[in-house]
């Protein structure tokens, strides 16, 4: 075997080592304790930069009334991909007001868009949703994971 096929194989080796790696970070998932989240659009705005998405809608686990705001913006000409801040104000039913920090990554096919947002509220609770946002039907609904 030739100086150049052995390093041909060993970077083939090392290609499907990094490749099995990269596989195995992408197929992260998150488990456990979870809630559902769902929302409706109330107003989409467009700007130069990206788009504000605002939103409310009825949330357990003591949240109660949630509104939400959402500033994408996006990393390519497309409009497939980026990320984003908001904010939350929720109140519940005995009065009781949180604020949250929202922050992410999104991505768009078609009318769906997926987003992973960290989230931190002013309780000291911090989240982890995956949601999904139907632009044409005007919703939104999220899987939360509080973090411990």
């Amino acid at each position: 075997m030739s100086i150049f096929n052995k390093i041909k194989s060993i970077g083939a080796l090392t290609f499907g080592i990094l490749l099995f790696g990269i596989s195995s970070i992408f197929g992260f998932q998150v488990s456990g304790e979870s809630f559902d989240a769902n929302f409706k659009i109330s107003s989409w705005t467009a700007t130069k930069s990206g788009s504000v998405i605002t939103s409310e809608g009825i949330v357990g686990e003591g949240y109660g009334k949630v509104y939400l705001t959402h500033t994408f913006s996006s990393n390519n000409p497309e409009g497939s991909s980026g990320d984003f801040v908001g904010q939350a104000r929720t109140i519940n039913k005995d009065g009781e007001m949180r604020f949250a920090s929202l922050q992410g990554i999104w991505e768009r096919e078609g009318t769906i868009v997926t987003m992973y947002t960290l989230d931190g509220v002013t309780n000291g609770v911090m989240n982890y949703a995956k949601g999904k946002v139907d632009l044409f039907a005007g919703t939104l609904s999220f899987k939360v994971f509080p973090i411990e």
